[in-house]
């Protein structure tokens, strides 16, 4: 069985989704500890990615916002002290502008600039079409050690690029019931529409059936 004492790194998943990604991505996978705390209500998958030893867990299904991802993190640093390092990986959606032209499968990693933390804290709000974003703060930047890890990926992807798709394609080839759900879709399918475009809230059908396929609409 695992030793609690021997994770330093843990992991928080929102959703089910994000979950299931993160074990997959797992170097190695270890065996629960068999004397995790009574009163600890997290569902946890430990393993290793390259030489870290990492704790994941997942916030209860249904529940979302920063209350549950705080209770969530709580008992990971009770059941795992030597903890120290804390990460809230999961999905977000496209983000374009000019400068940042933020799309489907881009990875997004935060970074303190201009004075500010590098994370917004918006309380369960998002952004959504003709409305503004109400700025209520900001989180502290992260540790100088995650900060450092950043500038190291840096360096190497301009040296060597990435090999993101050969990873998840890799995957993909021995999980195969992921594939349906966690495959790359069509690029065809990736359609970005432009701000003006407004899905009617009260409409659940497509995109592409109720906003078109005019290409006029489209970000290129």
């Amino acid at each position: 069985m695992s030793n609690p004492n021997d994770y330093t790194v843990g992991w928080i998943c929102a959703i089910v989704t994000e979950y299931v990604a993160a074990q997959v991505f797992l170097d190695e996978k270890h065996e629960l500890p068999e004397d995790l705390p009574p009163n600890d209500n997290n569902n946890y998958t430990l393993g290793k990615v390259a030489k870290h030893n990492v704790v994941i867990a997942v916030l209860p299904d249904g529940e979302y916002g920063i209350a549950s991802a705080a209770s969530v993190a709580r008992d990971v640093l009770h059941s795992f002290p030597k903890v120290r390092i804390g990460l809230m990986v999961g999905i977000g959606g496209g983000a374009p502008s000019p400068k940042h032209d933020i799309r489907l499968g881009d990875i997004v990693v935060s970074a303190p600039r201009d004075g500010k933390g590098g994370v917004f804290q918006y309380d369960f709000g998002k952004t959504i079409q003709d409305q503004h974003f109400r700025q209520t703060g900001f989180l502290d930047q992260p540790p100088p050690v995650l900060r450092a890890a950043v500038a190291g990926l840096k360096a190497q992807y301009e040296i060597h690029g990435h090999q993101l798709n050969e990873s998840i394609n890799s995957i993909l080839e021995k999980k195969k019931r992921l594939r349906q759900k966690y495959e790359r879709p069509d690029l065809r399918s990736d359609r970005l529409y432009q701000p003006g475009v407004i899905h009617p809230p009260d409409n659940e059908g497509s995109c592409a059936e109720i906003c078109g396929d005019d290409t006029s609409n489209l970000e290129s």
